[in-house]
């Protein structure tokens, strides 16, 4: 039982400890991750905030490019002024909007009127079919509109948005439409060096969800309506937050930082890929993971020896135990053991109101026999007595010892005086039919005296009174002549000094 306790004892050791080394292992690898999700979002916040912030101010002086153009239009002489004049009343403030393509300006059927970008080779321009044109003709509160992506007519099919307001007669009715353009080469520029990995991206959505560029660039991906994904209807509900997606572009999850400009309809998205951003942590959750699990292994292997040589030294203490407590030459139990079973069941008897017996079993004639035979074949002849002892108990608690020399003692738990002579004679009968020769008793054969002690203890009495009584017991038998079975007929309560084995 103590060794049972002591094995699950050592592996409940060993399993804490490596739930130990693998929660440590598994809280230092979740930590890390936030904090490289964390890392990660921080940095897109910081790129998109700086972007949002260029693009912030290149509309706002487009814009101004734009309502200087309609304010210079509003001037009453101006058709009168020269050309030159007229340009500068126009597209004076156009001059400091360099990233602009094309401003223009048209009538209420969409001719050009006036334009700020390359010369043009032929004034009949028409834009009526143009989304921003037929936007504000048909929506005179619309404000500041950003078209579609188009090929531009004016820079040979560029790919470009317009930015553009609606222009209104005296009456409110409509007069046309200004508008400036930003080609989508230009935009990109602004995010040509940022390093966001190679499946990083940069987008920019109108409020609707139309995609009207996206780094890196790819104008089979542009113009395309995906206001009914639920990828970027996150997107549009909120000004700015920060989230992760699989994108419906090109399928791959990022963590996305999106931003709404304050005073433009335009929603501007940074996105990292998070099998980029978790590469690194991937290898070092592997090298720690590899390492967590050789700690764990050796943990294990280390308990396994442990254990081994735990058992193994319980194997040797067990033995040198049994060793302690068993005679050499009989393999019964020794004088030591003798005593210790013989106490016990004494113990138990009180306890229990029984009968304890005991046998003293006295080789005959062994000193002629070592005398005559040899002390080899003596020896034969105490195992082959200890074996028929061993053979003739049979109850678990039932012990035979040897007492020293040529005697045997044999403890008989809860067996009266009745009981304790039928063994007595069985083993005495035994020991003749065995029919070991010997010429130096009358018998002719190796016999045996067996004396008998039967008591009922209790508290008070004596152990040693017992002790005596077989005894007493023993030496009645070799005076009656040997190869016989006594007991002690005045029970306990009588005493006399043992006499020595005559010619033992």
């Amino acid at each position: 039982m103590k060794r049972l306790f002591s094995e699950v004892y050592l592996h409940l050791i060993a399993g804490v400890i490596a739930l130990g080394i693998l929660g440590i292992s598994a809280h230092t690898l979740w930590m890390d991750r936030q904090n490289t999700w964390q890392e990660a979002e921080k940095a897109s916040r910081n790129v998109l905030t700086s972007i949002a912030h260029d693009l912030d101010g290149n509309l706002e002086l487009l814009d101004l490019s734009l309502k200087g153009a309609m304010e210079g239009l509003r001037y009453l002489g101006i058709q009168q002024l020269p050309p030159d004049l007229q340009y500068r009343m126009l597209f004076d403030r156009a001059v400091s909007a360099s990233f602009m393509g094309t401003l223009l300006l048209v009538d209420e059927v969409g001719n050009l009127i006036a334009d700020a970008g390359p010369v043009i080779a032929s004034r009949s321009l028409n834009v009526a079919d143009r989304e921003y044109f037929i936007a504000h003709k048909e929506n005179n509160h619309i404000g500041l509109y950003v078209s579609r992506p188009f090929a531009s007519r004016t820079r040979h099919g560029d790919l470009s948005i317009g930015i553009s307001r609606r222009l209104s007669d005296s009456a409110g009715r409509f007069a046309g439409v200004v508008m400036g353009s930003m080609p989508l080469t230009t935009i990109n520029q602004l995010f040509d060096n940022l390093s966001l990995g190679q499946q990083g991206a940069i987008n920019l959505f109108r409020n609707d969800g139309v995609l009207l560029t996206r780094y890196p660039y790819d104008e089979s991906q542009i113009d395309q309506d995906l206001g009914g994904s639920p990828h970027v209807q996150r997107l549009l509900q909120k000004n700015s937050g920060t989230f992760d997606s699989v994108s419906p572009i090109d399928g791959v999850r990022r963590i996305i930082s999106f931003e709404r400009l304050d005073k433009y309809p335009l929603v501007l998205t940074v996105a990292l890929s998070v099998d980029e951003i978790f590469s690194a942590w991937q290898r070092k959750a592997l090298v720690l993971s590899l390492v967590t699990l050789i700690l764990c292994c050796a943990v294990v292997g280390l308990t396994i020896l442990f254990q081994r040589e735990l058992k193994r030294r319980t194997r040797a203490e067990t033995k040198l135990r049994r060793i302690a407590r068993t005679d050499d030459l009989t393999g019964l139990p020794n004088r030591r053991a003798f005593r210790e079973t013989f106490e016990r069941e004494w113990r138990q008897a009180i306890r229990s109101g029984s009968v304890l017996s005991l046998l003293f079993v006295d080789a005959d004639y062994f000193k002629s026999f070592n005398d005559r035979y040899g002390h080899g074949r003596g020896d034969e002849v105490l195992r082959a007595i200890a074996s028929t002892l061993d053979t003739n108990i049979r109850r678990p608690r039932d012990i035979a010892a040897r007492y020293g020399g040529e005697e045997f003692a044999v403890v008989l738990p809860e067996t009266d005086l009745a009981g304790a002579q039928l063994i007595a004679e069985t083993i005495r009968q035994t020991i003749v039919a065995m029919g070991i020769a010997h010429e130096g008793s009358p018998y002719h054969v190796v016999t045996a005296s067996i004396g008998i002690a039967s008591v009922q203890p209790s508290r008070g009495s004596e152990r040693a009174t017992v002790l005596e009584t077989a005894d007493q017991a023993l030496y009645r038998a070799k005076a009656a002549g040997r190869n016989c079975v006594r007991n002690f007929e005045d029970g306990i309560g009588s005493r006399q000094q043992r006499h020595p084995h005559a010619a033992a």
